[in-house]
């Protein structure tokens, strides 16, 4: 959707090798605590028998709420597109979106949800080009077994899920835990977009990393802000790769039952 996402190109195309060099050198990122919840975890549910029944939580899910894996092909606005190393032009990583889909004429305000378990990494508030938006950081061994293998997350390397544009400030603050399936905000029009829709990318990138702010574009930003942009977005520190890689039909995991 030519416009409407974070990717478009800066006015010539590029972010120069000097502001690269500088974000490399001084990054923003800096260790938290790791998350304590486990995405295999078990509760204990009460019943009227004497003994409890336990339920296993949800390890992967739709972010959308009201979409499941399965739906999610059928929605994608802008694919994938991933551009050359250093290169701001093309697509980071998936648009969610649509005009008319069943009953619905468009995606504002459909629930978000959180993809993975992980700890809350960074939160912001309208900055220029991804709006409001959220990074959750899900480490090496909170993965489910079913995809460890598939990703092949080098030591010392975590999984890092950023959700753009959405309507509102994410209800959630940095340091704290999410459980896959947890929702945290509504898709919105934030940022640099025309449309209502939900950009999300998948990077690989260190493990206990933090994103206090980031913006570019913007007369307003700051040379901290720009440098943590560069950082996450052209400098090779975080790899993206294409988030239908998990979220495709073909991963066979247990999401929330219909109508939770």
């Amino acid at each position: 959707m030519g416009g409407t996402n974070p990717d478009s190109p800066s006015p010539t195309g590029e972010v120069t090798a000097e502001t690269q060099q500088i974000a490399v050198a001084s990054p923003t990122a800096s260790p938290v605590p790791s998350p304590t919840p486990s995405p295999a975890e078990t509760i204990a549910i009460p019943t009227n028998s004497s003994q409890p029944t336990a339920t296993l939580l949800p390890e992967f899910c739709s972010p959308l709420a009201i979409h499941p894996l399965e739906e999610l092909p059928e929605i994608i606005g802008d694919a994938y597109d991933p551009p050359r190393p250093g290169r701001e032009e093309r697509h980071h990583g998936i648009d969610f979106a649509y005009y008319h889909y069943e009953d619905r004429d468009s995606m504002l305000e459909e629930p978000v949800q959180s993809v993975m378990s992980g700890v809350v990494v960074g939160v912001m508030d309208g900055q220029y080009p991804y709006g409001n938006m959220l990074i959750v950081e899900t480490s090496k061994d909170m993965f489910p077994d079913s995809l460890a293998d598939r990703l092949e997350i080098p030591p010392g390397q975590s999984l890092y899920i950023l959700y753009a544009h959405l309507d509102q400030v994410p209800l959630v603050a940095p340091g704290e835990s999410v459980v896959a399936c947890q929702p945290f905000g509504e898709v919105g029009m934030s940022g640099n977009t025309d449309i209502p829709h939900l950009h999300i990318e998948f990077r690989l990138g260190p493990a206990g990393s933090i994103f206090e702010s980031m913006r570019f574009y913007d007369t307003r930003a700051t040379v901290e802000e720009m440098d943590t942009y560069v950082l996450w977005r052209t400098s090779g520190t975080f790899q993206h790769f294409d988030p239908m890689l998990l979220l495709g039909p073909e991963v066979e995991l247990t999401e929330t039952p219909e109508g939770n």
